[in-house]
């Protein structure tokens, strides 16, 4: 719901925002999230003519996450889930999921999912894979998780926080302390997503602000998994954080021109065409 006029359901999740973003940096680029019995087959055929790989993916006899998302006119989100905590977190990734095409990645991004899952998912990817993990966290498990959350930073090679996790988790609202105090835990790279103000980068002791182009903003939702998806790609190739900001909120940007992953799926399809 839009300025309190209801939209048509658009497709959304965060993998597929954060692979269609990788998509307009790399070639080769798969996404791994569970599908339900009533996602429509043309959704993944979508998702193969834009180019990324779906052929691995886990299907579960539920069906897909859905959300009704109320925006308000000052930029507000309220999210009301259709379904209950235990039915997001058996559409999430666990370790079973993960094929070996996956571990024979360059760079792996652990977008938000479930609490248990990410906290399974991370240090089994750590042991078992050499690609880069880069970190996208999930803002509703912030109350009372600090320790768990902290833990799995630890073992991120770049983590990639909104501003409200980062103030959160650091427990300061100096974005540079905060960066700084992920980056001891073991992350090479911060990258602090700001919205509209863009980001604070923090690589190999230097910090960064990478500004933000304007643009008129129709659905905020997935502007940070896009911006996840594009850092990862473009970080992989250039190894400069900086840059990487700087796809990443190329990527936002164009995700938030429309409602769901229309404009990113759009723009990919328009390139391979």
């Amino acid at each position: 719901m839009h300025d309190g006029i209801p939209s048509e359901p658009a497709m959304g999740g965060d993998a597929a925002y954060a692979a269609l973003a990788a998509r307009r940096v790399l070639d080769d680029v798969s996404m791994l999230a569970p599908t339900g019995t009533d996602l429509p087959e043309s959704v993944l055929d979508d998702l193969r003519a834009a180019g990324v790989k779906v052929d691995d993916l886990p299907a579960r006899d539920l069906l897909t996450v859905r959300n009704t998302i109320t925006y308000g006119v000052d930029g507000s989100r309220v999210w009301a889930l259709h379904g209950t905590d235990e039915h997001f977190d058996r559409m999430s990734v666990y370790p079973d999921d993960v094929p070996a095409s996956v571990l024979a990645a360059d760079g792996i991004v652990l977008s938000a999912m479930s609490l248990d899952s990410q906290l399974a998912l991370t240090p089994w990817l750590r042991e078992r894979t050499g690609a880069a993990l880069y970190l996208d966290l999930q803002e509703d498990y912030l109350d009372g998780h600090r320790d768990e959350l902290l833990a799995i930073v630890a073992l991120a090679d770049v983590f990639l926080p909104s501003e409200v996790e980062a103030i959160a988790l650091a427990d300061t609202h100096d974005l540079e302390e905060a960066a700084r105090f992920f980056s001891s835990l073991g992350p090479s790279v911060v990258a602090i997503k700001r919205a509209a103000a863009g980001s604070l980068v923090l690589d190999g002791g230097a910090v960064a602000l990478v500004p933000s182009e304007p643009v008129d903003a129709v659905d905020s939702t997935g502007a940070g998994d896009a911006f996840c998806g594009a850092f990862a790609a473009a970080h992989l190739v250039s190894g400069d954080a900086v840059e990487a900001a700087r796809a990443g909120s190329e990527a936002a940007r164009v995700a938030i021109r429309g409602f769901g992953i229309t404009e990113l799926l759009a723009e990919a399809l328009e390139v391979r065409a």
